[in-house]
């Protein structure tokens, strides 16, 4: 008995120390897991009562966030909670420093149990008589994927009305984004549109792009606007349409483009060494030739760039285009259009020379403007003479490239660039219909003609005296040539002339300039070649 008793202590003291010694690895394994101790998580979340078995049958998660709707958040939240845990003892378990201790089995085992109720989202539901007495119960489990499934369509929670309600929402929506998907299809072409506008060298490139948009602009964006449903045949027709305005205008910057990696290539390189070397004895005169192309601009006004959309667009979703006008463009109505049609000089004078004080220093422009258009007019067919000259040092320069860009690949090669457009300066009238849908509109070109009768419809409206001071301010293309003919076509300066050097520019020049108030009459007049007239300037110079 005494043996008996003796082994029970002992079996007792060694449940005692492996008691003691559990409770010590748990303690401070909790404290390494940051718990306070294994109830971290409940096995049950959510209990519910239910009053007949029935019910208690049919129960399922649907049913308890119809009920519960405003619970789903927590649920979800719950359930990221119980999944942090669940990984910070996964993790535990995979790897620590405990794994030798005699206790660590039934260490395992508590925080296995742990894991079991880390699982999932559970709620418990109870049949429960008015007595009082509990029948039976079930549990709902739920992961991850069961609660996302609620997000991903909140139509399971929803009541017939709701649901109702929810699909028009739905339908509005859709519709909405597939306004916005061709929205940002029609940006898309403005945004490249507007990047490489330019970077466009061949004749006429920034007007075509200019037409597409425009086209654009009228075909789409109200349109999008007007679809009412997801699966109109518009949708199919404007996306086509999107895609033709999308292609052409790529095809012009790739054309574009052609011709610019042609003037980086190592053929082109070699032209313009070339030309370089023999040009040296050009560069001043077409140095002098661009200034005279920049004098055009400054009297005449340069082109100027405006942002052009839609104005039926009213939430802007559309970005503006940048759109390159002349700078002397009216926007009329339908009536002043008529109107200018039949009278176009009153009309030029009423729109773009608005105030009569201006009317002296106007009027003197337009006569310096009659005087440099004439003098690149001849500097043109000069340059032109020297081009044909250079035929011979160009090689094989890409028929693509003078048939698109002939006058920019001259300018690179240090021509001076006389543009038509420069010598072809225009009025315009234009007019457009409500919406946008239909544009009218005509020029008024500035020739010679024109500018003098503009001259005169502006003196018209001045006093005697002025007009009388004007009037003597007229230098036509007639009194041009008597004036060089006078003179022998003979630079009155240095002597040289065309007789010497057939390619030489003489311009005809004001002894007492006009800005110090000389006139236009034949003793105030007299021939330089350009050399002579660049470096007098505006200077009286007496011989």
């Amino acid at each position: 008995m005494l043996l008996i008793g003796i082994i029970l202590a002992m079996v007792i003291l060694f449940v005692l120390i492996g008691e003691i010694r559990y409770q010590k690895l748990e303690t401070e394994v909790l404290e390494k897991l940051g718990f306070s101790d294994w109830d971290v998580v409940p096995y049950f979340d959510k209990r519910v009562v239910v009053k007949s078995r029935r019910t208690l049958e049919k129960y399922d998660d649907v049913k308890f966030f119809k009920e519960h709707k405003d619970l789903l958040p927590e649920a979800e939240n719950i359930l990221k909670e119980k999944k942090k845990i669940e990984k910070t003892l996964k993790d535990f378990l995979k790897d620590n420093e405990y794994q030798s201790h005699s206790q660590y089995k039934s260490l395992a085992k508590q925080i296995n149990n742990v894991l079991v109720k880390a699982e999932a989202f559970r709620i418990k539901v109870s049949y429960i008589t008015s007595a009082g007495n509990n029948l039976e119960e079930k549990e709902i489990s739920l992961d991850k994927f069961s609660l996302e499934k609620f997000r991903k369509d909140p139509s399971l929670l929803m009541g017939k009305g709701e649901y109702n309600k929810y699909l028009r929402e739905q339908q509005k929506e859709e519709l909405n984004n597939k306004h916005h998907q061709y929205y940002d299809d029609v940006n898309t072409i403005i945004d490249y549109a507007n990047t490489n506008i330019n970077n466009l060298v061949i004749k006429g490139s920034k007007e075509k792009i200019d037409s597409l948009i425009g086209q654009l602009f009228d075909r789409t964006v109200n349109s999008i606007k007007k679809i009412k449903t997801i699966d109109s045949e518009e949708w199919t027709i404007i996306g086509d349409f999107i895609n033709y305005i999308s292609n052409e205008v790529k095809k012009v910057v790739e054309n574009n483009k052609i011709i610019l990696d042609y003037y980086e290539s190592s053929d082109f390189m070699k032209i313009k060494e070339t030309c370089d070397v023999l040009m040296s004895s050009q560069r001043e005169f077409n140095e002098y030739i661009n200034e005279k192309v920049q004098s055009i601009s400054a009297l005449f006004g340069s082109r100027v760039v405006r942002n052009e959309t839609v104005n039926e667009d009213e939430y802007n979703y559309i970005r503006p285009y940048r759109k390159t006008i002349t700078p002397f463009t009216a926007e009329v109505s339908a009536t002043v259009f008529a109107s200018a049609e039949n009278n176009p000089l009153e009309y030029v004078v009423k729109n773009f020379y608005p105030n009569k004080q201006f009317y002296p220093e106007q009027i003197q422009k337009l006569h310096l403007l009659i005087e440099e258009l004439e003098t690149l007019k001849e500097a043109k067919q000069i340059i032109d003479n020297y081009k044909v000259e250079y035929q011979q040092y160009l090689g094989d320069v890409p028929k693509f490239v003078l048939d698109n860009d002939e006058s920019g690949f001259y300018s690179r090669l240090g021509f001076a660039n006389i543009d038509e457009s420069v010598l072809t300066i225009e009025y315009k009238f234009v007019y457009t219909s409500n919406g946008g849908l239909a544009q009218r509109y005509f020029t008024v070109p500035m020739t010679e003609a024109n500018i003098i009768e503009l001259i005169k419809t502006l003196e018209g409206k001045l006093t005697v005296k002025a007009f009388v001071k004007e009037q003597r301010n007229l230098m036509t293309k007639k009194l041009r040539e008597f004036i060089k003919s006078r003179d022998n076509y003979t630079c009155c300066q240095c002597g040289n002339s065309i007789h010497k050097e057939p390619n030489l520019l003489l311009e005809i020049d004001h002894i007492v300039p006009v800005t110090k108030g000389g006139y236009t009459i034949e003793d105030n007049l007299q021939t330089l070649c350009w050399k002579c007239n660049r470096a007098k300037s505006n200077k009286i110079i007496t011989q």
